[in-house]
C-alpha cells in the first residue's frame, strides 16, 4: 500500500515523501490517521538540529526512520481509525485510537498492550474524546509526568513558566490545589489565552518578580515549573524560588547552552532543582503507576479541558509551512495540528 510521511531532511528543511505500507499481521493494526499533532519542544530541537545523540531519538521504534541527525522520519502523537486488524489484534477495525507514530496518513503497528517495555503504540480513544483534543495526549502526559515528580500540596504557591500546551495543563492541573498561583509567559496572546484557568496573577517575564512576591508573601514560590523551553527562564525560575523550594524542569533544551548563577538562591536557599523527564516515571510510584496508566488518565482529563489548545491546522501536504509556523517565534501559535484525508 501506498502512504505518505513526513521527514526532516536537514536543518529546518521538512520533506513529504512516499511510504510504502505492508498489510497488518497477527496482533497488528492498520492505522489511517486523522490528525496529528507537532510538538514544539523535542520535535522542533530535532527541526532544528539542535538534539545532542542519536539515542534520543529511540530510531528503534515503530515507523521512525533514518540516520542521525539527518535525513529523519520522528513523531509521537496521531490520532486515527483501525483500517484494518490482524487476526489476533487488540481492537477492531473501526476503533479512534492514537498512536505512538511519525506523521503518516497509513501506517501498521503492533497494537499488543506493554509491547514497548510495558508501555504500548496503539491505545483506544474512551468516548466523548475528540480526534483533535486526543492529539494532545502525549502533551498532556508530560505535565502529568511533571506533576507525579513534584506534585502541588494544599496551600502552596505555584508558578508556571511557560503558557503553551503543557504549561497550560500544568496551571489547570494546579489551580483547584494551589493557594496561590502565578502564570509566566512573554507572548500576550498566550496569556490572554491562559485567562480562564483563574490564575492570580498571568504576567510578562518582567513583570514575574514582583507577582510571585505578592503571592507568596514575599517568600518566594513552593512549587516553580519552568515549561517554557527558554534557557534564561530557569535562571528566574531559580530567583523565584523561596526557602526549600522546588525547580521543576519540565523543558527540554537540546544543545542550547543553559548559563545558570547558583549564587545566592540557590545555595542558601537549598532550593531543590528537580528534571521531569516524560520518558520515565517517578521511580518511587511504579508499579502502581505505569505508562498505559498515564495516558488513560491523560485522555479522561482532557475531556474536560476547557482550553482553547488549537491555534493552525495545515493539510499533510503543507507539513513544511506547518514546521515553519511553530518554529516563528510568536506568541499566536499554540497547537498546530495536521490533517489528513483532505480536511483543513
Amino acid at each position: 500500500m501506498k502512504a505518505e510521511g513526513v521527514w526532516f531532511a536537514g536543518p529546518g528543511r521538512v520533506e513529504v515523501r512516499p511510504e510504502e505500507v505492508r498489510e497488518p499481521g497477527r496482533h497488528e493494526v492498520l492505522v489511517r490517521a486523522t490528525v496529528s499533532l507537532i510538538s514544539a519542544g523535542t520535535e522542533m530541537l530535532l527541526y532544528r538540529g539542535e538534539i545532542p545523540t542519536a539515542e534520543e531519538l529511540g530510531l528503534d521504534r515503530p515507523g521512525r526512520a533514518g540516520t542521525y541527525p539527518f535525513p529523519v522520519k520522528y513523531g509521537y502523537q496521531v490520532v486515527g481509525e483501525v483500517a484494518a486488524a490482524g487476526p489476533a489484534a487488540a481492537y477492531g477495525v473501526g476503533t479512534p485510537v492514537f498512536a505512538v507514530h511519525p506523521h503518516q496518513d497509513l501506517f501498521v503497528l503492533d497494537s499488543r498492550p506493554g509491547v514497548n517495555k510495558g508501555s504500548s503504540f496503539v491505545y483506544p480513544l474512551p468516548a466523548g474524546l475528540s480526534p483533535e483534543r486526543a492529539a494532545f495526549t502525549n502533551l498532556y502526559g508530560v505535565a502529568l509526568n511533571a506533576m507525579l515528580d513534584a506534585p502541588v500540596r494544599v496551600g502552596d504557591c505555584v508558578v508556571v513558566s511557560g503558557l503553551g500546551p503543557v504549561g497550560l495543563f500544568l496551571a489547570r492541573m494546579a489551580r483547584p490545589v494551589a493557594g496561590r498561583l502565578v502564570l509566566v509567559d512573554p507572548a500576550d496572546t498566550r496569556r490572554a489565552a491562559a485567562a480562564a484557568i483563574g490564575a492570580d496573577a498571568v504576567v510578562s517575564p518582567a513583570g514575574a518578580a514582583d507577582a510571585i512576591g505578592d503571592a507568596s508573601d514575599g517568600r518566594g514560590a513552593d512549587l516553580y515549573f519552568e515549561a517554557s523551553g527558554a534557557p534564561p527562564a530557569l535562571q528566574a525560575a531559580i530567583a523565584g524560588t523561596g526557602q526549600d523550594g522546588t525547580v521543576v524542569v519540565v523543558s527540554y533544551y537540546g544543545t542550547r547552552r543553559v548559563d545558570l548563577l547558583l549564587a545566592p538562591e540557590f545555595h542558601y536557599r537549598r532550593i531543590h532543582l528537580v528534571s521531569s523527564q516524560a520518558g520515565r516515571l517517578n521511580p518511587a510510584l511504579t508499579p502502581r503507576w505505569t505508562m498505559p496508566r498515564r495516558v488513560g488518565v491523560a485522555m479522561a482529563r482532557l475531556r474536560d479541558v476547557d482550553l482553547d489548545l488549537v491555534s493552525h491546522r495545515f493539510p499533510l501536504s503543507d507539513a513544511a509551512l506547518a514546521y515553519e509556523t511553530v518554529d516563528r517565534p510568536r506568541g499566536d501559535v499554540r497547537g498546530v495540528l495536521l490533517t489528513y484525508g483532505g480536511t483543513r
